[in-house]
């Protein structure tokens, strides 16, 4: 450590953090000795109550600060909150979610032990506050609206609209068929169907569709959700003999917006009540748009009478944005949430991440983050010292060993758990997430990696659909996919 006037300067791999030292975090015990004769018994670890949940975080968190005197890791790690503990799971809540990326990149690891320690073994989850808190320093506040509450499915995404669009080349055509739409539902192309690849921006254009339209009329009901959220509602008034208040439920609404449609290949009950649903909205002229990532005609295991519905309307197409959008994808980013971005380092990131516009706003969420923690300014050399792990190669060939052993580290979990039939939630999350990644890391035929988790192709088709639906908008999980991914991954030039 060396010591400046008024700071510490700490080194973390390639990363210094700077803290003033007048910090104080004065509700953590900060030595060893005060941390050893915390005594907590069996029964507060097996089942906390709310009456020493404050006692056991305090000595969480004690036991993280005292591995690192850091002046810095006190202003971070004071502004995590204890949330929930149950038998199997500590949920942690950070403010915002630039807290939640420095914890997951620097402290992730000393929680899990300490929480073992202090609670016996439970999987630890980082959570982004449900209304995000300031940032890190006051500099850094970015606005937010409310999230918008729908008639059936999830609220919509405050922070997807046509003003935090960026038109590019790339999808100019469907976002200006996006605006035709929302000017007038129900009477221009119906359905609207936009297809293209991962993080390009669908997800975005037809929720920008929704707030557009309750703009306009606030009154107008709307069903936000994902075909594979339609099957299960489905299975379920199956199950509770509750079709009629299922029908009335979707075939009441203004406007349907259903995400991923290629979810329903397969599934012929789920085919057939969408069928009817899609033809009583139809002919009520209500507007229909729908996302997948391929067109109609190549949809695997989709009937003909829905193929040829899902072309009557409008068939959009959104493609990887060039590099002059992708700068402008980022500067917009970066006015948003506040991050001081150079357009030297804007150039920079673009012409390093070319895959996908959510992968490139994880970098600046990160770069961001790593920036605000510091106190550093960004520039092109310090973008490059922190983002080099996300932009380096994969491995030719990321191994199914290397992805368990990184998800049952991250999870709490053994490699049997993620081949037993068990689907109890802190199991079967953790499962999806290793099978998209062997999707995406081992390039692997689905058949191949349901053989390897000891299930059939749909399933895991499914767990690779939900897990890419997840990081579309769930900031937590994005960060843990990113850890994992580059912990798998290896400098280009090795």
């Amino acid at each position: 450590m060396t010591s400046l006037v008024g700071y510490t300067l700490t080194r973390f791999g390639s990363m210094h953090l700077i803290g003033p030292l007048d910090l104080a975090y004065n509700h953590v015990p900060h030595s060893a000795t005060t941390i050893e004769n915390s005594f907590v018994t069996q029964a507060e670890r097996s089942a906390p109550t709310s009456s020493n949940l404050d006692r056991l975080w305090r000595d969480v968190l004690a036991r993280v600060l005292v591995q690192s005197t850091e002046h810095a890791s006190r202003e971070i790690l004071r502004r995590l909150r204890l949330r929930a503990v149950t038998p199997a799971q500590v949920v942690i809540e950070a403010p915002n979610r630039l807290v939640l990326v420095c914890v997951n990149d620097y402290y992730f690891t000393k929680l899990q032990e300490a929480v073992a320690t202090v609670m016996g073994p439970r999987q630890v989850v980082l959570e982004v506050a449900t209304r995000e808190q300031g940032e890190l320093f006051p500099g850094m506040v970015p606005k937010r609206a409310e999230r918008r509450s729908v008639a059936v499915g999830t609220p919509l995404s405050p922070r997807y609209t046509f003003d935090t669009f960026v038109v590019g080349a790339s999808n100019q055509f469907a976002q200006a068929a996006a605006r035709a739409v929302a000017t007038q539902p129900g009477d221009h192309y119906n359905p609207l169907f936009i297809y293209g690849g991962v993080g390009l921006g669908k997800t975005h254009l037809v929720t920008a569709i929704a707030h557009a339209i309750l703009d306009q009329d606030p009154t107008q009901r709307i069903a936000n959700l994902s075909a594979d959220a339609f099957m299960n509602d489905l299975i379920s008034s199956l199950r509770r003999d509750r079709m009629e208040a299922f029908k009335h439920r979707f075939r009441q609404v203004d406007v349907l917006v259903l995400d991923d449609v290629q979810l329903l290949a397969g599934r012929e009950r789920t085919q057939e009540e969408f069928f009817h649903t899609f033809n009583a909205l139809y002919e009520l002229r209500k507007q229909i748009i729908l996302t997948s990532d391929q067109v109609p005609k190549d949809i695997p295991e989709l009937e003909e009478r829905l193929r040829n519905r899902f072309e009557w309307g409008l068939i959009a197409d959104i493609q990887a944005p060039d590099v002059e959008t992708r700068v402008a994808i980022l500067e917009r980013k970066a006015e948003l949430e506040s991050i001081p971005l150079p357009s030297g380092v804007a150039l920079f990131l673009a012409q390093h991440v070319v895959s996908n516009v959510r992968e490139l706003e994880g970098v600046l969420t990160r770069l961001g983050a790593h920036a605000s923690l510091s106190g550093n300014p960004i520039t092109v050399e310090y973008a490059r010292e922190v983002i080099r792990t996300s932009v380096r190669s994969l491995r030719p060939h990321a191994s199914f060993d290397a992805i368990v052993a990184a998800i049952c580290e991250r999870f709490g979990l053994r490699p049997a758990d993620l081949r037993s039939r068990r689907r109890s939630k802190h199991v079967a999350q953790p499962r999806q997430v290793a099978m998209y990644l062997c999707r995406r890391l081992m390039n692997a035929s689905l058949p191949h990696i349901g053989e390897l988790f000891d299930r059939d192709h749909t399933t895991v088709l499914h767990a690779v659909t939900t897990t890419e639906r997840r990081l579309k908008d769930d900031v937590a999980l994005q960060a843990i996919v990113a850890s994992i991914e580059q912990d798998l991954r290896e400098p280009a030039n090795s």
